[in-house]
């Protein structure tokens, strides 16, 4: 018989009960030659393979897809077979698979996998029936596949990927306009261990590859969250039918996946995140808390009085507003410092959170001294002095966590912000509910929770911190010029963001001194509700920013970021016009009359991507003044004229009020779109380079 103009690279490690039935197989194909890569085994795994007649390289314990690369670089042939050691080929399917393969023109192409178990053990059986009765089995991997050599030197797996290297570099060769495909005609004996160990390891690898795949690519890979839980609804389901008996098998399949792949994302490695990556991780870490905060929210307004739940709202939005008075650009300019920073910016983040902390303390004592003057609206509060007590530690915590989020952005880890953001979330609804379950039902309850809540936050980010060794230097921190360092680049980004959010942190108070805290609570909800959509047209107007940021403007660029922030956005204004309603009447009638303020809102919120895109354009262009110019003018047509407008027009005038603002900031934003992308790059990109600009969060 003929040699077969194919390599095959068997990657193997402790694999002697099946390596010689493999390779056996194998050799009777006359395959051009066989190469194993043993992995540092302790068992007869090399002398089996030798004493089949293939050539034996070590791969020095590097781990899986680093082994099928060594293979690939030591064979011949321009055709490779990577081969599992579990893996058997019947007589004349090497062959049969390399006609379907060139005939095809494909760059790699995948047997049919045909799973069976090892043994008569339960789990073995359960393995192969899931994997032969489920979607997976079409999903082209890498477990005995042909591959061109020169395809996959170019593109080659990721070494970073210890489990989950085939569907990760299935996204990456689909990228890239390979051919690629799973033969349904040329089959081969897929085997399973039979023990409970096998398939527990199987989930838990499974579960971590999706997670390292979720995480370099987001926007191709974000759907494998729900695959687990998908799966087992239809496993089980078909297992109702046909196989009742590995219905256990899916509970454990369902539990060990989402295991892992939580605790991948919560230990990740010391890795960075590519830009798509931090970016979507970050907006992930945004988007989490408004859910919970929903139901924090929403589990107050069941048990407390309307009242207590609007002087509650006040507080929080009196120490998120400190919080944004008090950053002082100083994010900012972590983003643009913290890398360069020779020792890992252990001192630059100590520096940074000293200053936050100082600077947010005096914004609160301030805001706190001037509404105690006035005696109405959050004023109230500080009657109580266990609530102005909580005020300041929530405010002082808030900041160190919202600092601590740059810190994950500059260090290009922004899927440490969603676990900090995850662990302040259910701190906080937990400490809610355990407080109300208690009977304890005053104002500090609420404020009490966010604090702590906060502090959960604080605490993962110092010991997310310490495990990736760079611990902030706290004796360092203060060190003469430092503070100035961070300040100097910071403050210009920080006055445009100061005046595009303050009327979000205002309305709220001005609206408690003015209708009184039963309107505050219904105008919060409602407020957090939309404030949650108006999250897209930000994303939208940071990820131009993002792809700008020291280039030339390129021609549709803009156009495509609005065209994006509209669809997103309006897709998500129309679930909260029809959910909203029913979220608000499930909360009570003094909510659900609110409700109307909800188709005012939404069509201000897509007038909003207008303006949002905008600031992403002179952001990244150095635009800062005429940006902070247009969000100054709608901060006034809002603020100056609101407590004149909710006395007389209630929480309706308040919305009419911020959208008309929306519209006049997005009429001026079309305009100046209009013109700085029909002008010159540099009339476009202002006087001074855009790498020399500090970036803004």
């Amino acid at each position: 018989m003929r040699d077969l103009k194919v390599s095959v690279v068997v990657p193997a490690r402790n694999a002697a009960a099946w390596l010689g039935e493999c390779l056996e197989s194998i050799g009777s194909q006359h395959p051009h030659e066989m190469i194993v890569i043993d992995g540092c085994s302790t068992d007869d795994t090399v002398k089996i393979a030798r004493s089949l007649g293939a050539v034996v390289i070590s791969d020095e314990g590097n781990g899986l897809p680093a082994a099928r690369m060594l293979g690939a670089r030591t064979a011949q042939s321009d055709v490779i077979a990577l081969i599992d050691a579990d893996v058997v080929l019947p007589p004349g399917s090497l062959e049969r698979l390399l006609e379907e393969f060139e005939t095809g023109g494909y760059d790699g192409l995948q047997f049919g996998l045909a799973s069976e178990s090892d043994g008569p053990g339960y789990w073995g059986e359960a393995l192969a029936w899931h994997h032969n009765h489920s979607r997976v089995r079409t999903w082209f991997g890498v477990c005995a596949t042909l591959m061109r050599r020169d395809v996959l030197l170019s593109v080659g797996f990721d070494d970073n990927f210890r489990s989950g290297e085939d569907i990760e570099l299935r996204i990456r060769l689909e990228e890239a306009g390979y051919r690629i495909g799973v033969s349904d005609s040329t089959l081969v004996r897929h085997r399973f261990g039979d023990t409970f160990d096998d398939a527990k390891d199987q989930w838990v690898q499974d579960g971590a590859g999706m997670a390292r795949t979720i995480r370099k690519h987001p926007a191709r890979a974000g759907w494998l969250v729900a695959l687990p839980l998908l799966a087992s609804v239809r496993g089980a389901g078909m297992s109702l039918v046909r196989a009742p008996r590995f219905l256990p098998y899916w509970a454990g399949f369902l539990v060990y996946n989402y295991r892992s792949m939580l605790g991948e994302i919560v230990r990740p490695g010391n890795r960075p995140l590519s830009l798509g990556g931090n970016a979507a991780w970050l907006t992930a870490a945004r988007v989490a808390p408004m859910v919970t905060g929903f139901l924090f929210w929403a589990l107050a307004a069941l048990v407390m009085p309307p009242e207590q739940i609007g002087l509650g709202s006040a507080v929080v939005s009196a120490a998120l507003l400190t919080v944004q008075l008090g950053m002082m650009g100083i994010g900012t300019a972590t983003l643009t410092l913290l890398p360069a920073e020779e020792d890992s910016g252990r001192r630059l983040i100590a520096t940074s959170l000293f200053m936050v902390a100082a600077f947010t303390l005096f914004a609160a004592g301030i805001l706190a001294v001037v509404t105690f003057s006035t005696g109405s609206g959050v004023g109230q509060a500080w009657d109580d002095p266990l609530v102005t007590l909580l005020f300041f530690a929530t405010a002082l915590l808030a900041a160190s966590a919202y600092q601590l989020d740059h810190v994950g952005v500059a260090q290009e880890r922004a899927d440490r912000t969603l676990v900090r953001s995850i662990a302040q979330s259910l701190v906080q609804l937990a400490f809610l509910a355990a407080a109300l379950a208690a009977g304890f039902h005053d104002l500090s309850v609420i404020v009490g929770a966010v604090a702590v809540g906060a502090l959960a936050s604080v605490l993962t980010g110092m010991r997310q911190l310490r495990r990736a060794g760079v611990a902030p230097d706290w004796r360092q921190g203060l060190r003469r010029g430092k503070p100035l360092k961070l300040l100097r680049p910071g403050l210009p980004n920080h006055v445009l963001m100061l005046a595009d959010r303050a009327p979000g942190y205002l309305l709220p108070l001005i609206v408690a001194a003015t209708l009184g805290a039963t309107s505050t609570a219904a105008w919060y909800i409602v407020w957090m509700m939309a404030s949650a959509v108006f999250f897209v047209p930000q994303s939208a107007g940071f990820t131009l920013q993002t792809a700008m940021a020291g280039t030339r403007l390129r021609p549709g660029l803009v156009a495509s970021a609005l065209r994006i922030s509209l669809l997103l956005t309006l897709i998500a204004g129309g679930i909260l016009l029809l959910a909203g309603p029913l979220l608000l009447r499930f909360l009570g009638t003094e909510y659900a009359s609110a409700a109307v303020l909800l188709p005012v809102l939404v069509p201000a919120l897509l007038l909003s991507c207008l303006t949002q895109v905008y600031f992403g354009l002179c952001r990244a262009r150095g635009r800062l003044i005429e940006s902070t110019v247009v969000a100054m003018l709608a901060a006034v047509i809002v603020i100056a004229p609101a407590a004149t407008v909710a006395q007389q027009f209630g929480l309706t005038g308040v919305s009419v009020l911020w959208a008309a603002a929306q519209a006049v900031a997005a009429a001026i934003a079309t305009w100046r779109l209009f013109v700085l992308t029909r002008t010159s790059p540099a009339a476009a990109t202002g006087d001074s380079p855009a790498a020399a600009r500090p970036r803004p969060t």
